[in-house]
């Protein structure tokens, strides 16, 4: 069993960059704090003296305009000193006193900074539901920051989270980001923080199962470790790297990789990776059947684990050389040692853990053809999954529902404050007005004071509309599952499109995946809802930015395409078919092959005025397509090219009988197989 080796920063604390001194920022406390990020990786104890010291330096609150985002900063800093100690005590507080510049700041750079401290807090305490409204404002706001500091810190943060949430295409938004704002730098933690950041963004894509772009991430931040000569980050990264090729099966790079790194790892006295490298050695070894080599690297394991008292490492090693004596012929003994470690994981309790070690256990059973081991380790195998995806369903639902009332709260309560503002506002302008116009000659030092003020209230006044504006867009034009426009989405846009006084001859391709109950009903809801998210990824490949993607209902989506040309759209629909059936969509390591069918038209349908045949009534003609290719075998596309009689004899068929109507070769049509 392979080590779990690519493992993600769950935290960008220290991770920031130095920003040039500015009107908010005091420049012997941003040296302070730099030094004390310095200290952090060399000596915990003075460094933790050291912010003690800060902070104890700060002024009272209202003398802090001055210096307000370095104070912001050195207040984070103390804030994830409290969060991340064993018993975490004082976070509320700080919380409470950044709250309190949040709401008075005029600076974007610290309101930007204390909401990303309150998201890493939400994280922290898996709130998530709070934590991924929060991401999304965020994510809004963060393109008015000026501070490369909090810009490189912030986009890092969000990332992480969007990935939590499977979000991969915004995650991968916000890394690139993050390096964009590192571009501009270049002192000694540059290319840390540079590896670090391309190591998460090829994490996201191994999570998609992306293996080739993984690895080729993966290979231009070897070479510039290589090119800088800084040998003390190639361990972590051959780990990484490692995973990745086993990933792609490709056992004898994995092989050489691993035995760099141990080798690497040995040198730095890194037991812990010392040992996760041989494991992996073994574990390549099995895969290439080279059963000596496997059994001498994971002895050599066990004896390191059990010298340095790590049990953790002690029972998966010892599960996995149970196993390689399964394997070559030592049933009893291997089995033995495969229960002994099973149950030290049994005692933990935790399904998921469980369930992959049931899997090597079935794996054992079936190179001894003891099939009614095999039997029963499968179907205790399968209850455990069942659970697990109750479970996993329920949490998504109940996440869901609380998310959407969260947001809804959230969304009343914003209006209304945003409307007593608003009023306050409109009442404080016609004051300023009749003092300017009493006073203009007398106060105009005073008045130009008051203006400058106005505008920095407008400025925040436009930062909350954008909070309200994004969350209202994104409730009711989008899926909140695949993210994906929905139905209210293309009603919208069809209504325009009426509108227009020569409305743009367009096309409808309706999909629907093939055999999505079985899908639920074989690997559970949670899977189902992994499969759409997956598909809908890959559809939105397939569909330029001039065309719509749409999320139809359950397992249906439908596309609004502008190509004219008929060669093309048979080419995307062959394309469309591939892409979605080459490869398996993988969940919880198993793999759900999909395949999807549909029905294509144009509109207008051939040359037939829309005020006549509308795009409602062409839709279902597409639909009845859709029908076609379901029931002459899936995986297949049924396009309808036009008519061969004049519509007024064909339209009744066209209403509820298009099977009558092809056989009756009243319509043009034809079909492309996946």
């Amino acid at each position: 069993m392979l080590l779990p080796s690519v493992t993600a920063q769950e935290t960008v604390l220290g991770d920031t960059l130095t920003a040039g001194s500015a009107a908010l920022r005091d420049a012997k406390l941003e040296q302070d704090l730099d030094d004390y990020l310095s200290l952090t990786l060399v000596d915990p104890e003075q460094a933790s003296t050291k912010l003690q010291q800060i902070i104890s330096a700060l002024p009272e609150k209202n003398a802090l305009d001055q210096m307000q985002e370095s104070a912001v900063r050195a207040l984070t800093y103390q804030l994830f000193a409290y969060l991340y100690q064993p018993n975490p005590t004082g976070v509320d507080e700080v919380l409470a006193t950044l709250n309190d510049i949040k709401n008075t700041t005029q600076s974007a750079n610290a309101f930007v900074e204390i909401m990303a401290a309150e998201l890493e807090v939400l994280t922290f305490r898996n709130d998530n539901t709070q934590a991924y409204i929060n991401a999304e404002i965020l994510a809004g706001l963060v393109a008015d920051v000026e501070n490369p500091r909090v810009k490189y810190w912030v986009n890092a943060l969000l990332a992480l989270v969007f990935r939590r949430d499977t979000q991969y295409e915004k995650s991968l938004k916000h890394y690139e980001l993050a390096l964009d704002a590192l571009s501009g730098t270049n002192d000694s933690r540059t290319l840390v923080r540079s590896t670090s950041l391309r190591r998460q963004i090829a994490i996201v894509h191994t999570e998609l199962k992306d293996w080739a772009r993984a690895r080729s991430i993966l290979e231009e931040v070897y070479s510039d470790i290589k090119r800088y000569n800084a040998e003390h980050l190639l361990p972590d990264l051959y780990l990484s790297l490692g995973f990745v090729v086993a990933g792609q099966k490709d056992y004898a790079a994995a092989e050489e990789i691993n035995l760099k790194g141990l080798a690497g790892a040995k040198v730095q006295k890194q037991q812990t990776l010392v040992l996760t490298f041989m494991n992996n050695l073994g574990s390549v070894y099995i895969e290439q059947q080279n059963y000596p080599a496997a059994m001498n690297i994971l002895q050599e394991a066990l004896t390191e684990a059990i010298a340095l008292n790590d049990q953790e490492s002690v029972n998966l090693i010892g599960f996995n050389i149970g196993y390689l004596d399964v394997l070559t012929g030592q049933a009893e003994a291997g089995l033995t040692k495969m229960h002994s470690a099973f149950a030290y994981y049994q005692q933990r309790n935790d399904k998921i853990e469980i369930e992959g070690l049931l899997g090597w256990f079935a794996k054992a059973y079936k190179a001894l053809n003891d099939y009614p081991k095999l039997a029963e380790t499968l179907e205790w195998q399968m209850q455990l999954r069942e659970e697990i995806a109750a479970a996993a369903s329920e949490k998504i639902t109940r996440d869901l529902l609380a998310r959407y009332e969260l947001k809804s709260q959230t969304q009343q309560i914003t209006i209304l404050q945003q409307q007593n503002e608003l009023q306050n506002e409109l009442i404080k302008n016609k004051q300023l007005q009749q003092t300017i116009t009493l006073l203009f000659g007398l106060i105009m030092l005073f008045a130009a004071f008051m203006l400058i003020n106005l505008y920095r209230k407008v400025r925040k006044t436009n930062r909350r509309l954008k909070e309200v504006n994004k969350q209202l867009e994104f409730q009711s034009l989008r899926d909140p599952l695949t993210g994906l426009l929905n139905r209210r989405a293309l009603q919208d846009h069809m209504a325009k499109r009426h509108a227009a006084s020569d409305p743009t001859p367009c096309s409808l391709l309706l999909l629907d995946i093939d055999f999505f109950k079985q899908i639920n009903d074989n690997f559970g809801h949670a899977a189902g809802d992994a499969v759409l998210i997956e598909i809908s990824r890959r559809l939105a490949t397939l569909v330029s930015d001039k065309e719509l993607l749409i999320r139809w209902g359950g397992e249906e989506f439908l596309m609004l395409l502008n190509r004219p040309e008929q060669r093309d759209i048979d080419q995307l629909c062959q394309s469309l078919l591939k892409e979605v059936s080459q490869l398996a969509v993988t969940y919880e390591g198993r793999d759900i092959n999909v395949t999807i069918s549909g029905g294509f038209i144009n509109l207008p349908f051939a040359k037939v005025p829309e005020s006549q045949f509308n795009w409602e009534k062409v839709l279902q003609v597409a639909d009845m397509a859709l029908y076609l290719s379901k029931v002459n075998g899936r995986n297949q596309i049924h396009l309808i090219d036009g008519l061969n009689v004049p519509f007024a004899v064909a339209e009744p068929h066209l209403q509820s009988d298009l099977n009558g109507a092809v056989r009756e070769n009243m319509v043009k049509s034809h079909t492309i197989n996946g």
